[in-house]
């Protein structure tokens, strides 16, 4: 270990990592090759399918979604991009490639917030891409490890689609934010370009999921306050988007859509108050009970590398306390939305971007605590050895920061499999592939088929599945033919009626 500098173990740190990486993520892109269509996705396929069938155009599927999109607006929810978005992609996706809804939502999970975090490390922070990267990824692998649903996270179309894809947009359009933030002069076309993309992202996020939508307003308004104050050359512009962003949010709440279905919840909203305090209790409680040791050991492996950023910069990093309670109000916020129209924190979709946001809170804080610790310390005229060197090396002396961060990766990887077990997604993944639970789920499935697409059979009775791989089984039919999942196959299948066979 001598021999190894600092440059080259943190080198060493980044190559592991995105090994790491593609080992968490390539199971996963493989078991979604084992799933397909089911639950709300007979409904919502429905339209785009058929102008797919017919017509084999991309663009026919995209522009016929929008008369569906605006009928859906009026009967049933506000959210115009979010049904937009994954009824068009359900047309094209649904039966041969299904698989794509992983690729789609999962892949754009992990590369919109890795994009996303290097802008903020890098162009905000003063990071180097070394040490941003080793934050950013190791943020990621450990979101995606221990997503809550992961199901209804990547690998059912219509909840992953309308959260988690909305929620990478969202990614990409703060990522875009601070770029234009970050540099005061730049070319006209960049500009413009710049600024094509920042519209379109608006629009999108405005018209997506309300956790998310709602999460992005509250960003945007602190982000003019600063390129006010800042007397950023774009702030007339920036104060410009967050009208525009405003006005596609106020479209997508007041849906008479939104009316229907709350009506048809048969649940009476809460006060606007009532919702803004159980938001914080919410997300108080949910602090606490996911402060889990994965996550805080993954906290203490930062500390050196976020060390090794805050000392590159002369940002004093004032008022932490204040800092603390404006990112938990923020946090709390995006509980706000469903306790305000359904009194519950949220289906599993939602509950995975309380995950999401979580470990981005808690480690955005950290590494603000440990700069307004530096700061203090440098201020006290004193030295302290023993912070000098957190940052993974000593004066002369060699670095222990892989050495350091190999005993954090073990003792994190044991207490992963204590805290996550088989739910763990990679390891779910795995195992079902080895075992050939997945493989059994898509062919008890493809012998469904054989009977729904016989012709000569106008009712079908089905038989249940066996096996319900963790990653895979979202729902499934019900015995009652008049429930909806059983009329909406029925339909898309083109039968009188569909049942479920007894056990």
């Amino acid at each position: 270990m001598k021999k190894l500098t600092e440059s080259v173990q943190l080198k060493t740190i980044l190559v592991g990592l995105l090994v790491l990486l593609a080992v968490t993520l390539i199971p996963l892109f493989m078991i979604a090759h084992y799933n397909f269509i089911s639950v709300d996705d007979f409904t919502f396929t429905l339209n785009s399918g058929k102008i797919w069938e017919e017509t084999g155009s991309v663009w026919k599927v995209l522009l016929g979604q929008v008369e569906y999109t605006k009928d859906f607006y009026y009967e049933w929810q506000g959210t115009y991009f979010g049904v937009w978005a994954f009824t068009s992609a359900m047309g094209i996706f649904a039966e041969d490639a299904y698989y794509m809804v992983t690729y789609i939502t999962l892949g754009g999970f992990v590369l919109a917030e890795l994009f996303g975090l290097m802008v903020i490390m890098v162009r905000c922070l003063g990071a180097d891409r070394i040490r941003a990267g080793i934050a950013a990824i190791s943020c990621v692998i450990l979101q995606v490890l221990l997503t809550p649903v992961p199901v209804e996270g990547f690998f059912w179309f219509c909840g992953s689609m309308l959260y988690t894809f909305l929620y990478a947009l969202a990614w990409l359009l703060i990522s875009l934010l601070l770029l234009m933030a970050s540099k005061r002069e730049r070319p006209l076309w960049k500009l413009i370009l710049l600024e094509v993309g920042i519209v379109l992202l608006l629009f999108a996020v405005g018209g997506g999921n309300y956790v998310v939508a709602l999460s992005v307003l509250l960003f945007l308004l602190f982000y003019n306050v600063w390129m006010v104050v800042q007397k950023h050359p774009q702030r007339y512009m920036s104060l410009g988007n967050m009208l525009w962003y405003i006005a596609a949010f106020i479209v997508n709440v007041a849906a008479p859509g939104n009316q229907v279905r709350q009506a048809a919840s048969g649940v009476t909203h809460m006060s606007f108050f009532d919702a803004i305090w159980r938001s914080l209790v919410e997300a108080f409680r949910y602090i606490c009970n996911n402060a889990i040791p994965p996550c805080i050991i993954l906290g203490c492996m930062l500390v050196p590398i976020f060390r090794g950023i805050i000392k590159k910069r002369s940002f004093k990093y004032p008022w932490p306390l204040l800092v603390i309670l404006i990112s938990f109000g923020v946090f709390a916020a995006q509980f706000t939305p469903t306790l305000y129209a359904l009194q519950i924190t949220g289906a599993g979709r939602i509950q995975n971007l309380y995950r999401f946001n979580y470990y981005i809170w808690l480690y955005a804080n950290e590494f603000y605590l440990l700069g307004w610790l530096h700061r203090k310390l440098q201020e006290s005229g004193k030295t302290y050895k023993w912070w000098q060197r957190v940052d993974g090396s000593t004066v002369g002396r060699k670095s222990f920061v892989l050495t350091g961060w190999l005993l954090g990766g073990v003792a994190l990887l044991i207490t992963l499999y204590f805290w996550g077990g088989d739910k763990i997604t990679t390891v779910s993944a795995v195992m079902d592939l080895h075992y050939g639970n997945a493989q059994q789920y898509q062919m008890e499935f493809r012998e469904r088929l054989a009977v729904l697409e016989d012709e000569t059979l106008s009712e079908v009775e089905l038989k249940p599945f066996r096996i319900k791989p963790y990653l895979l089984y979202f729902g499934d039919l019900q015995k009652d033919p008049e429930d909806w999942v059983n009329k909406a196959m029925a339909e898309y299948y083109g039968k009188e009626k569909v049942t479920l066979a007894e056990e």
